[in-house]
């Protein structure tokens, strides 16, 4: 006898279960998206251990009748697909047609269906087979009751998570959806606790207060860009409200809620330079794109996407964000800043060994009138006072117009006023920002101005460190090195940007290097290579804390930073400024 046979119905089910069914949030999605398709303007959502025992969910959509009810539970049967050509063009959710029996097949599954009120049909499903088919009185709608997901599949049941966890996974399907379609009344609950009401939302910005909470939701900016056919829209949040994790990013291509590279990438691009390490913005983005532009037939449940043309996406993306981060120029109330990290030169600021009192630090090609002064030897504890005749200033709204400088707080911070309040301005990061736009427009055009050293520097590179130095060289000579292969692995360094005159020319070429190394490790495009370099160009240059400014110097810096694309972060993406309100003074001293 022949050793190859012919797998039973409900084997192949089981199997198949494994491909759409990994969890209980799986289920919640498959039946979500269903329920949507099905036309549905109130979905109601039940939930018990986390999915595990119960997972039920009612729709009011246009529900099947006696002989679809019936299909519907059997592998392969969709109203969605009909010939070969409709996979190119997929416009629904649940196309998949295996996705009811997979679930049916792993789990104790009741269908409840009517196309009106009234007669509907009930369908039971136990051990992946029909065991009732019964016609029963119920409004029009569907409603879906799976229980004990995986109760004939004890190896998958073993592998699920704690019931908080499972819940999380869950809900964070419903929330896509319920951002997705604001149209549609959404109720939850889980043991009996309500964790959802939202009714019908006028717009986006409304259901994502209902979700996100009314403070997130108002500070939020709206994205809007269309472009060769394509469109981006949605919300995504300020620099300063940026989150440790992903969690609050929501991407959708034609509606579908996805997990995609292109686009967490084309995001990420946009923030650059304005967000800490390990921080991410808050994102809700809606992709709208020709179904023959993309590819959802790349994954079993149909959460990733394959774009024909990801570049063009991604940019789209990208600069969508980017325009909305730039029209934004609110500075950020002091409670509204989150704690962060520290970059490594505000950790340690760097020696100033060397330096001459009273020396300029060159800004990207013109003279700076910020001095190199020595550090002291004590943290000052002063404010030091400044008299000011020029006019106060404006809000960061309009460009250019710098508040009116008060004074400096302990040789660090510039204390400055405007019309709303008290703005305090970190010294460092500020100039950092100046320089970062400076070189980053110097390097673009060509124009970075470079100062020939006095005694040429010879560096000697570790062997596994010259492929990256090699390579590079173009790049550090747009930054402004004059910089030349010097036999083995070593370079020799005549001149260097303007801006970087007086600092160890070694241990800059050494961090930059290791910016490279760092970008490259996570596979990063030439213009970001360039940015990292110039990012820790901009960072050494900068003047740092605790070195006391002159009056002219402080409005001459804030006047710089105003001028900046976005003087709010740095490129880092650690705040630069905050405002403490007028208002909120006058309630610490009771006068409100």
């Amino acid at each position: 006898m022949g050793r190859i046979r012919v797998l039973s119905d409900s084997l192949i089910n089981r199997i198949a279960a494994g491909e759409v069914v990994d969890r209980p949030a799986s289920v919640v999605k498959e039946l979500v998206e269903n329920s949507l398709d099905a036309g549905a303007k109130t979905i109601e959502i039940r939930l018990n251990g986390g999915g595990r025992q119960l997972i039920e969910i009612r729709d009011d959509g246009c529900g099947m009748d006696r002989d679809d009810a019936l299909l519907a539970v059997e592998r392969h049967a969709t109203s969605k697909v009909c010939s070969p050509g409709d996979l190119d063009v997929i416009r629904s959710f649940g196309f998949r047609g295996e996705a009811l029996a997979s679930i049916a097949a792993v789990s104790n599954f009741r269908l409840e269906t009517a196309i009106e009120d009234g007669e509907g049909t009930r369908v039971v499903v136990r051990g992946g087979r029909i065991s009732e088919v019964a016609t029963v009185g119920l409004p029009r709608g569907t409603a879906i009751r799976v229980e004990r997901l995986f109760v004939n599949v004890p190896a998958r049941r073993k592998f699920l998570r704690s019931e908080a966890t499972e819940l999380a996974q869950g809900m964070r399907w419903i929330s896509r959806y319920a951002l997705a379609r604001p149209d549609v009344r959404w109720i939850t609950e889980h043991g009996g606790r309500r964790l959802i009401e939202a009714p019908p939302a006028s717009d986006l910005r409304e259901r994502a207060a209902q979700l996100l909470g009314p403070e997130t939701a108002r500070h939020m900016l709206t994205i809007d860009l269309s472009r060769d056919g394509a469109r981006v829209h949605g919300l995504a949040g300020r620099p300063v409200d940026a989150h440790v994790g992903r969690d609050h990013q929501h991407l959708f291509v034609n509606g579908r809620a996805v997990q995609d590279r292109v686009l967490t990438h084309g995001l990420a691009e946009a923030y650059r330079n304005n967000l800490a390490h390990g921080r991410h913005p808050a994102a809700i983005l809606f992709v709208e794109i020709g179904p023959e532009a993309f590819d959802v037939n790349v994954h079993p449940q149909k959460t990733e996407v394959r774009f024909h043309r990801p570049g063009s996406v991604h940019d789209l993306v990208r600069d969508a964000v980017a325009e909305a981060l730039g029209q934004d120029r609110a500075v950020p109330r002091f409670g509204e800043l989150r704690p962060g990290p520290m970059d490594d030169h505000e950790r340690n600021p760097r020696s100033r060994e060397g330096f001459e009192s009273g020396k300029t630090y060159p800004m990207a090609g013109e003279p700076s009138p910020f001095p190199v002064r020595p550090p002291t030897s004590q943290r000052p504890t002063e404010v030091r006072e400044a008299s000011v005749g020029s006019q106060p200033g404006l809000q960061l709204a309009e460009p250019g117009a710098a508040p009116r400088v008060l004074g400096q707080l302990h040789s660090s911070y510039i204390l400055a006023q405007d019309r709303e309040g008290l703005v305090v301005v970190d010294q460092h990061a500020a100039h950092e920002r100046v320089l970062f736009e400076r070189l980053l427009g110097a390097t673009e055009s060509s124009a970075v101005e470079s100062q020939a050293l006095l005694f040429p520097k010879t560096i000697e590179f570790a062997p596994h460190q010259w492929p990256t130095i090699s390579e590079q060289i173009g790049e550090f000579r747009r930054l402004g090195f004059g910089i030349e292969p010097f036999g083995g692995a070593s370079v020799r360094v005549d001149s260097v940007p303007t801006m970087t005159v007086g600092l160890d020319v070694e241990r800059l070429i050494l961090d930059l290097l290791g910016a490279v190394q760092e970008a490259k490790s996570v596979t990063a495009t030439i213009p970001e290579l360039r940015r990292r370099l110039i990012t820790t160009a901009a960072c050494h240059s900068a003047i740092t804390i605790r070195v006391a400014l002159e009056l002219e110097e402080m409005r001459r810096l804030l006047r710089d930073l105003y001028a900046t694309d976005n003087p709010t972060t740095c490129p880092h993406g650690r705040p630069i400024l905050f405002r403490m309100g007028l208002d909120e003074i006058e309630r610490a001293f009771r006068r409100r």
